[in-house]
């Protein structure tokens, strides 16, 4: 019986403690006073520093993401539930299916708003989709809930804000590196990601407007498709070498772009073939540091999730100054770089995977 009775207790103490073992890897606190581009609802356009806000009272915030088979909204999490510990605010975090799972999306939205959230933060599949559902809880008369979005807007006058990298700046950065390593001519292949998606689309119209700056650059092939499945990458990459074996390089969106380092390998093609990545993760570093990826540029998304949830607290405290808009800058990546690169800003700690409940009461 004594027996029995000592393993209830671990079993009771061991579930109290189970949602500290979220914040058990170390956590990096050196985002604050950080700078970003802030644009404030009058116009005005400054770079200014963040620091954390703490809330006046209890508030519960809901968020949902696309997904968490992307390692992108992964770290994103692990900023959301570090920084609304810190803050001592609630948040509940649901996650859809995926880039096709829309509904799931819009189902999500509807029951965090039917929880009484003071306030709903969209991580969009497509900000297009999901105009309409946003825009309606944003203006009801009873009980109007502030809509943020974060990684892409949807076109809502009743906004409250945003947060976000520069995704055309990432594609114009992507292929401007290789066209300038190039010295501005050659072939070129680009695999975008998931068609449909608003910030794959937007990264594509920036690679596109830097293909005008350079009109030797000649775009051979555009295969849209899965850009979190290395796999997915290397078939792709196979296919495009085969039909164009004098390529020279490759502009690529995420994960895609190990398999493509990998097909390069296998036909020892490394140095011959130029490959550029927007959104690396951190199992990109040891591709970035044998050379077989030459350039990455990604943004600022762990503290991103950390400056949008501030911003939400400021604007429920009742400030007056609090921007609307924010743009945290691109971080490019490169092999003379790499050891210096502030994984902080844009990785969760190695290893750290988000937890079955994604809830924290506030303080």
């Amino acid at each position: 019986m004594k027996r029995m009775r000592i393993i209830v207790a671990l079993v009771v103490l061991l579930t109290a403690l189970a949602p500290l073992a979220v914040f058990a890897t170390p956590y990096n606190d050196d985002w604050q006073g950080i700078k970003a581009e802030n644009v404030y609802p009058w116009g005005a356009r400054v770079y200014e520093s963040w620091e954390r806000t703490y809330p006046k009272k209890a508030y519960n915030i809901g968020i949902s993401i696309p997904s968490l088979g992307s390692p992108y909204f992964v770290n994103q999490v692990y900023g959301f539930l570090t920084e609304a510990k810190a803050l001592g605010v609630g948040v509940t975090i649901l996650a859809a299916k995926g880039y096709d799972d829309l509904q799931g999306q819009v189902n999500q939205i509807e029951n965090l708003v039917n929880k009484g959230v003071d306030a709903l933060i969209v991580g969009p599949i497509s900000a297009e989709g999901l105009a309409a559902i946003t825009d309606r809880f944003a203006t009801r008369r009873r009980k109007p809930v502030p809509v943020y979005f974060i990684g892409e807007a949807a076109l809502i006058h009743s906004l409250s804000g945003y947060v976000c990298e520069n995704d055309f700046d990432f594609g114009f950065k992507s292929v401007d590196y290789i066209g300038k390593k190039l010295n501005g001519k050659g072939k070129i292949a680009i695999l975008p990601g998931p068609a449909g998606n608003t910030y794959t689309e937007t990264i594509n119209m920036g690679a596109h407007a830097a293909l005008e700056r350079y009109p030797g650059l000649e775009l051979v092939a555009e295969r849209w498709g899965d850009s979190e499945d290395p796999a997915h990458g290397q078939a792709v990459a196979e296919n495009i070498l085969n039909a164009h074996p004098d390529l020279d390089a490759f502009f690529v969106v995420e994960a895609q772009s190990h398999g493509v380092a990998n097909a390069l390998k296998e036909r020892k093609l490394t140095d011959k073939v130029i490959l550029t990545v927007a959104y690396p993760f951190q199992e990109t570093i040891p591709y970035i540091k044998d050379g077989s990826i030459d350039y990455g540029v990604t943004g600022y998304s762990l503290t991103n999730a950390r400056i949008m949830l501030n911003m939400v607290v400021r604007n429920l405290n009742g400030e007056r100054k609090v921007p609307k808009y924010v743009w945290t800058p691109g971080l490019e990546m490169t092999r003379g770089n790499i050891s210096s690169f502030p994984r902080s800003h844009v990785w969760a700690p190695e290893g750290w995977s988000p937890p079955s409940s994604m809830t924290i009461k506030p303080r």
